[in-house]
C-alpha cells in the first residue's frame, strides 16, 4: 500500500494564497531535508544505496536528517519524537517502538546513531507515512496486527497496611427467656426457662482469642432439671499476612478435601487462608481476545448483562479481568471505534471455585484430638490424630489434591482431582484407602460432574465404599453406595423447573431413595409461585406435595401463603413479616395456620438498636401457649473505656472527636453511632484487612471547629480494634482588624500566627483577618517584610459559635 506526501488545496480565490504559503513552507522544509514531498513512504518503498559511514561522525552519513515531529499513530497521538531520515527511509529510536507497542520484524535493519539504536519503520507490517510540513507532524499508519497485545488484566489484590491494633476485650450475649403452659387433657402445666449463649474475646497485636459458652435451664419451673453451663469452643488465632496463613490453637475443624470429611477437634491447625487478602481470586479467570483496527471502546457482556466498559488502542487485546463469576456462560465483546463501527466477539467461558489458578497452592495441617459431644460435655476429647491436605493448581483446567489422616486405631490416604470438561462442565474424582486395626483395609471411590449455566444446570455424583472403609472420627461403615443427580432449566417467561434424585444404600439399614420435582413461576411483577413434589422410597416411603406464594410489598413487607399435603394430612399457613435492616428500626412477623394437631397463631416484634436487638414472640395452639423474650448484644472494653454495642462479629474502631459530643460517626455513607459526652464513640461493623473510610458528619460540628479532614482510613485485623482520632481545632472565631504605626490598615497578604498553634492565617482587605481557635485571652504574631509584631487579643463574652469583632489593634514596628 502506498501513500504520497501531498496537500489538498482549496478551490477558488483562496487557493492561490494557500498554495503560495504551502510552496514557501515546502521550500524551507526541503532546504533542511532531502525528502521529496511527492515521494511515497511505505513498507514497500525501496531503499537508496547505502552511504558509507564515517566512524568519526558517530554513525552519521551525509544524507542523514533529523526531523522533530508531532507523531500520530493510527489517528492517535503518539507524542513529539525526533525521527531520522536516511536515504529516503525513516528510522525511529528503540524507545519509540516500545511506547507505540510496535512489534519489529526479526530482520529489522538496525543502525547506531548518536549513541542510540534506531530501527527502520518500514520493518513494521502495513507501514504508511503522511508527512505534513505545514504543522510539522506525521501520521504513521500500521497494520493492527503489528501492535503488541494489550492485556486488560485484573490488578493483583493489594492489602493495605494494618492500622496499629489496640488491646481490646469484648463479650457477646444472647439471652432467651421463655414462659408458657402446656395443656395435656385436663392438666395444665406451667413452664419457665432461661437460656444464655455467650462469647468472650480478646484481641491485640498478638492475635485473637475467643471462648464461647452455653447455659441451659438457668431459671426453670421443673425441679427435676438442673441448671447447666457448658463450654463450647475456645480458640486462639494468629494470622500471618505476608504468607496468607493462619495458626489456630484450640478448637477448630479439619480440612479434608474431596476424599474425606471434616472433623471437629482440639489441637493445632496451620492453614492457608486466602481471605486474609480481600479481593484475591484463587480460581482461574477466563479471558476473551479481540482486535481493534482503531482506538475503540470495548463493552463486555456476561450472559447478556453489561459488566464493564474499557478503552483500547489500535491492535490486539485480551480481557481477563472478568467480574467475580462462577459457572459457565457466554461472554460477548462489542468493539466500537471512533467512527461508530462495531464488531462483535462471542466466546463461551467457564469458571469454578473448585479449581485453583495455575501454580497456586492451598494446604492445611492439623494435629490434636477428636472433639466429642460438643455442647454436652465441656472437654470430651478422643483419640489423638494428625491430618493434612494439599491442593495444587497444575493448570487453569486441572487441580490435584492429596490428603491423609493418622490416628492410633487407623490410617487413611486419598487423592483427588478437579478438572474442566467440554461444554463448561466441572469433573471431580477421588480415591481413598484406609487401614483400621479393628475392621482391616478398605477403600472408597468418588466421581462427579456438574455444570452451572445461565439456562441449564445439572450434576451427577456417585460414591462407593467397601464395608471395611473408615474415616477419621467415624467407627461405623460408610454407606455402600451414594448417588445423586439433578437438572434445572430457567426460562425468561415460563419460569424455572428442577428435578433431583438421591439414593443412599447402607450396609446395615438398606436403601433410601428420594425423588423431587419443583417448579417456580413469576406472578405479576414481583410475586412468585413455587410448586414442589417429593417421593420417598426404599426403607421409608411417602409422598409430599407443597405449594407456596410469595408476595413482596413496599417497606420490606412480605406475605407468604402455603399448603402442604403428606401422609394423608394437610397443613396450611399464611404469614406476613417486615424484615429488619442493618440500620436501627422495627420489624415484625405474624402467622396463622393449621397443623395436624390443630390451628395455631404466632406473632412477634423486634427492635434493632445501636446497642443490641430486642425480640418478643408469642405463640398459641390448642396444646401450648408460649411467650419468648430475647436480648442480643455485646460489650467492648478498649482504650480504658467501656461501650455497649451490638454483637461484635466484625472489627471495630474507637473514634475520638475531642471535646465534641453527639457527633455522627459512620462509614460507607451511613451514620452508625454518635460520640458521647467526652467526644468518643465505638464504631463497629468494620471490614477486616480492608480500608474502611471512617467519616464524621461535619454539619454537626460548630462553625468554629476546624478539621484537616472529615474522613480517615482504618484497616483493622479480624475482630480487632483500632483507634481513630480526628484532630479538631477548638475555640472561637473572630474578625481581627489590624493597623500599622501610620494609622493605615495592615497590608493584604500579611501572615498571622496564633501562639501555640501551627495553623497560619492571612490579612485580607481593610486590614482584617479571620482567626479561629481563639480562647478568651490570646497572643497573635503578624509578619510582613521580615518584621514582626505581637498583638494581644481578648475576646468578649459569647457563645462558641459567635463570631466576635476585635480591633483595630495597633501593630508597632512593621512598615509597608
Amino acid at each position: 500500500m502506498r501513500s504520497t506526501l501531498s496537500w489538498p488545496l482549496p478551490a477558488g480565490p483562496i487557493a492561490i494564497a494557500v498554495a503560495m504559503l504551502s510552496i514557501s513552507v515546502k521550500l524551507q522544509a526541503q532546504a533542511a531535508s532531502p525528502i521529496d514531498p511527492l515521494t511515497s513512504i511505505s513498507s514497500t518503498t525501496p531503499a537508496r544505496p547505502a552511504t558509507p559511514v564515517n566512524p568519526a561522525q558517530n554513525g552519521r552519513t551525509p544524507n542523514d536528517r533529523l526531523l522533530p515531529l508531532e507523531v500520530f499513530i493510527n489517528s492517535s497521538k503518539g507524542g513529539v519524537w525526533t525521527l531520522l531520515e536516511r536515504n529516503g527511509i525513516l528510522f525511529a529510536p528503540e524507545d519509540a517502538f516500545k511506547e507505540w507497542r510496535l512489534n519489529r520484524r526479526t530482520t529489522a535493519q538496525e543502525i547506531n546513531f548518536q549513541g542510540q539504536k534506531w530501527y527502520s519503520l518500514t520493518s513494521i507490517a502495513g507501514f504508511e507515512a503522511r508527512l505534513n510540513y505545514a504543522n510539522q507532524s506525521i501520521e504513521l499508519v500500521f497494520s493492527p496486527t503489528a501492535f503488541s497485545a494489550l492485556h486488560l488484566t485484573q490488578e493483583p489484590a493489594s492489602r493495605p497496611a494494618l492500622s496499629p491494633p489496640i488491646l481490646a476485650f469484648f463479650a457477646n450475649y444472647d439471652l432467651n427467656y421463655t414462659t408458657g403452659r402446656v395443656n395435656t387433657g385436663d392438666t395444665k402445666l406451667a413452664m419457665k426457662d432461661l437460656g444464655v449463649l455467650t462469647e468472650l474475646g480478646a484481641s491485640g497485636p498478638w492475635g485473637l482469642f475467643t471462648s464461647s459458652h452455653v447455659g441451659r435451664s438457668l431459671v426453670s419451673q421443673n425441679q427435676t432439671v438442673s441448671p447447666t453451663w457448658r463450654r463450647l469452643e475456645s480458640t486462639y488465632t494468629q494470622n500471618f499476612l505476608d504468607s496468607n496463613a493462619t495458626l489456630r490453637l484450640g478448637d477448630a475443624t479439619t480440612r479434608s478435601g474431596l476424599a474425606g470429611r471434616p472433623v471437629y477437634f482440639g489441637g493445632v491447625q496451620f492453614t492457608r487462608n486466602f481471605s486474609l487478602q480481600p479481593g484475591f481470586v484463587t480460581r482461574p479467570i477466563p479471558s476473551v481476545a479481540g482486535l481493534s483496527t482503531a482506538p475503540s471502546t470495548v463493552e463486555l457482556y456476561i450472559n447478556d448483562a453489561l459488566r464493564q466498559t474499557s478503552k483500547v488502542p489500535t491492535g490486539p487485546f485480551s480481557i481477563s479481568n472478568f467480574p467475580s463469576i462462577t459457572g459457565s456462560g457466554e461472554a460477548r465483546v462489542v468493539v466500537r471505534d471512533i467512527l461508530g463501527r462495531e464488531s462483535v466477539i462471542t466466546q463461551s467461558f467457564f469458571s469454578n471455585a473448585n479449581l485453583l489458578e495455575n501454580d497456586l497452592s492451598d494446604w492445611s495441617v492439623e494435629v490434636g484430638a477428636i472433639r466429642r459431644n460438643l455442647g454436652i460435655d465441656n472437654a470430651n476429647y478422643g483419640p489423638r490424630f494428625a491430618s493434612g491436605l494439599w491442593r495444587q493448581g497444575i493448570s487453569q483446567s486441572l487441580t490435584l489434591e492429596g490428603s491423609g489422616e493418622w490416628s492410633q486405631p487407623q490410617r487413611r490416604a486419598g487423592l483427588g482431582a478437579s478438572f474442566q470438561l467440554p461444554f463448561g462442565t466441572l469433573g471431580q474424582t477421588a480415591l481413598a484407602t484406609s487401614r483400621n486395626q479393628n475392621s482391616g483395609n478398605g477403600s472408597s471411590l468418588l466421581a462427579g460432574i456438574e455444570r452451572n449455566g445461565l439456562r441449564h444446570g445439572f450434576s451427577l455424583n456417585a460414591q462407593s465404599a467397601s464395608r471395611n472403609y473408615r474415616q477419621l472420627g467415624i467407627d461405623i461403615p460408610s454407606p455402600r453406595r451414594q448417588s445423586s443427580a439433578s437438572y434445572s432449566y430457567t426460562a425468561d417467561v415460563l419460569g424455572s423447573f428442577g428435578v433431583s434424585f438421591a439414593s443412599v444404600d447402607s450396609y446395615d439399614t438398606g436403601r433410601f431413595n428420594t425423588l423431587s420435582l419443583n417448579y417456580s413461576l413469576r406472578v405479576g411483577k414481583q410475586s412468585s409461585l413455587t410448586l414442589r413434589a417429593t417421593q420417598l422410597g426404599g426403607v421409608t416411603t411417602g409422598t409430599l406435595l407443597a405449594a407456596s406464594l410469595v408476595v413482596p410489598f413496599e417497606d420490606r413487607v412480605t406475605a407468604i401463603g402455603g399448603l402442604t399435603t403428606r401422609s394423608g394430612t394437610t397443613e396450611s399457613y399464611l404469614t406476613a413479616n417486615r424484615a429488619l435492616t442493618s440500620e436501627t428500626g422495627w420489624g415484625w412477623r405474624t402467622a396463622v395456620g393449621r397443623r395436624q394437631e390443630g390451628t395455631y397463631s404466632e406473632g412477634g416484634t423486634y427492635y434493632q438498636g445501636t446497642k443490641g436487638l430486642l425480640t418478643a414472640d408469642a405463640s398459641s395452639s390448642q396444646t401450648q401457649q408460649n411467650l419468648r423474650l430475647g436480648l442480643l448484644g455485646g460489650f467492648v472494653l478498649a482504650d480504658g473505656r467501656g461501650f455497649a454495642t451490638r454483637r461484635v462479629e466484625d472489627s471495630f474502631a474507637i473514634v475520638e472527636v475531642p471535646g465534641y459530643a453527639n457527633v455522627g460517626i459512620g462509614f460507607q455513607g451511613t451514620t452508625l453511632t454518635r460520640t458521647n459526652a467526652d467526644g468518643v464513640a465505638l464504631l463497629s461493623r468494620l471490614l477486616p484487612f480492608q480500608s474502611n473510610s471512617v467519616r464524621l458528619n461535619p454539619s454537626e460540628l460548630p462553625i468554629s471547629a476546624e478539621l484537616d479532614s472529615i474522613e480517615l482510613e482504618a484497616v483493622p485485623a479480624l475482630r480487632g480494634g483500632v483507634k481513630v482520632i480526628f484532630p479538631v481545632r477548638s475555640g472561637r472565631g473572630a474578625l481581627v482588624k489590624i493597623v500599622l504605626d501610620d494609622g493605615l490598615a495592615a497590608p493584604a497578604g500579611a501572615e498571622i500566627e496564633l501562639a501555640g498553634d501551627k495553623k497560619e492565617f492571612f490579612v485580607a482587605r481593610r486590614g482584617e483577618a479571620f482567626v479561629t481557635g481563639l480562647q478568651t485571652d490570646n497572643v497573635i504574631r503578624l509578619k510582613w517584610n521580615n518584621a514582626t509584631c505581637l498583638l494581644a487579643v481578648k475576646l468578649p463574652a459569647g457563645q462558641t459559635d459567635d463570631i466576635a469583632r476585635v480591633g483595630p489593634l495597633l501593630c508597632s514596628g512593621v512598615t509597608r
